[in-house]
Parts: structure tokens; C-alpha cells; sequence
């Protein structure tokens, strides 16, 4: 067995001999490895145990910060249900405020909610990493009113995605009809900025036809902008009121 003393040890004996004062770059010839097995049994180091508990301690003081709180449970139920409404209506926001432009819409694709329900009551920072573990970011998206109509079409057929700041419906086809900006039809002619995650803005649920398209970026993470929400609408000791739902329309088949 080896120590976490000895293995310290080891590595900075490492970084010292690589670390001389010639600029030189080293590489390794070859790479053998080998296991050891960690037991139980194993004289815990105090030292590593007071270091760790420094940076534990600080952790979960910070992620059960209660920070805001919701009225009723939030679900996410598919596309129209109000835990997805609830974080576009948050990236919408945060993308009006960061962003300081016009916003026309915000999206949420499904598969990236992690959660299945958010409980009623109060809302911690470790709830918010367990909504969006992910470190993706959001950015806006310059789209022509066609290529807005062709994302809608792709959302429809993947069953619907959430949204904010519009409303459309998916037939038995899963065609998106219907489609209204801030209450208006969709003007294949007219350019929209549009609120996403780069993961979907990078081609992922398969939006490649997304990769190009102008875009601005900040730097700000979506978990960020779901944060900074729930503080501001919880100022005062509020609670955050279900999302008004029927945004997306399922026609039965």
C-alpha cells in the first residue's frame, strides 16, 4: 500500500524535478500503469481529512442557501408543463437583462430538464444544480423568420419543447402550426433573437442547421440565469406562481 503522504510526495518530487529553471518540455516515453487497492481499513491522513473538510463545509453551506421559493410544485410533464415554462420564462428574462437587446424568444429542450418535478416550498442552490447540472451557456440567436418556422417544425417532431415569449401547436403529425411572437403570426421575413443553450445552438438534439447562425455570447450560464431568477422573483419573501401554460397545443390523433 502507499500513502496519500507518500503520493504527495511522489508528485511534488515530480514537479520539482519538471519545474527547473531551463524552458525545456518534457514528454513521456512510455506509459505503464498499475492498481492498488484502496482498503477501509486504511489509516485515514488527518491532515488530507482537515483539508477536505474545509472545502466540504464551504460547499454545502453554499449549495443549501435557500435562495427563493415556489408556490405550488412545478412539473415537467412534457412540453407544456410549468417546470419547462418556468426556466424559459427565466432565460428569457436573463437574456432581456444580460443581454440588453430585444428578445423574442426563449427554448428549453427537453431532454436537458433533469428533474421531473420541482417541490413546493422552498428552493436551494443544490436544487437548482440538480435542474441544470450541465455547464452550458446561454446565448441569443439571430434567425430569420423561415429558419425560426424550420426550428418550431423540429421541435414538433421531437414531441414539443417549452418556450417563452410564444405559443404554437404541434398536430397529430407533429407539424408545428400556429405559431405566434408576442401574439403575432410568425413573419417568415422579419428577424428574431432567440434565447437557447449552445448545446442546442451547437447542433445537439440534432439542430445542426443551428451551428451557423449569427449568434452573441456572453459567458452566461444557463444555471446562472435560473439562479439570479429565483432571487428576484422571490425579493421580499415572495414565492414564484405556476407559469401560465397553453403555449403548446398537442392536437390527439
Amino acid at each position: 500500500m502507499i500513502s496519500p503522504k507518500r503520493i504527495f510526495a511522489l508528485l511534488a518530487a515530480s514537479l520539482f524535478i519538471l519545474s527547473g529553471c531551463s524552458p525545456r518540455h518534457y514528454a513521456p516515453a512510455s506509459v505503464v500503469w498499475t492498481d492498488y487497492r484502496m482498503y477501509e481499513s486504511t489509516p485515514k491522513d488527518s491532515a488530507v481529512q482537515v483539508l477536505l473538510k474545509t472545502y466540504s463545509d464551504g460547499i454545502n453551506a453554499t449549495m443549501n442557501n435557500v435562495i427563493g421559493k415556489v408556490a405550488e410544485t412545478l412539473e415537467k410533464s412534457g412540453a407544456d408543463g410549468t417546470l419547462g415554462l418556468f426556466m424559459t420564462d427565466a432565460y428569457y428574462q436573463a437574456a432581456l437583462e444580460k443581454y440588453g437587446t430585444p428578445v423574442h424568444l426563449s427554448f428549453m429542450n427537453t431532454g436537458g430538464i433533469r428533474l421531473t418535478s420541482l417541490p413546493a416550498g422552498n428552493i436551494t442552490v443544490s436544487k437548482m444544480y440538480e435542474l441544470m447540472p450541465f455547464d452550458n451557456l446561454l446565448v441569443l440567436l439571430d434567425m430569420k423568420g423561415a429558419e425560426v418556422r424550420t426550428l418550431f417544425n423540429h421541435i414538433a417532431g421531437r414531441g414539443g419543447w417549452p418556450l417563452a415569449g410564444g405559443s404554437y401547436t404541434i398536430t397529430a403529425d407533429r407539424k408545428a402550426i400556429s405559431i405566434e411572437v408576442a401574439g403575432a403570426p410568425l413573419d417568415d421575413t422579419k428577424t428574431y433573437r432567440v434565447a437557447i443553450g449552445d448545446y442546442t445552438a451547437n447542433g445537439g438534439d440534432d439542430c445542426g442547421f443551428l451551428k451557423d447562425l449569427p449568434r452573441k455570447d456572453i459567458g452566461l450560464l444557463q444555471r446562472d440565469a435560473l439562479i439570479e431568477y429565483v432571487k428576484k422573483q422571490c425579493a421580499g419573501g415572495k414565492a414564484i406562481p405556476a407559469p401560465t401554460q397553453g403555449r403548446v397545443i398537442k392536437l390527439n390523433p
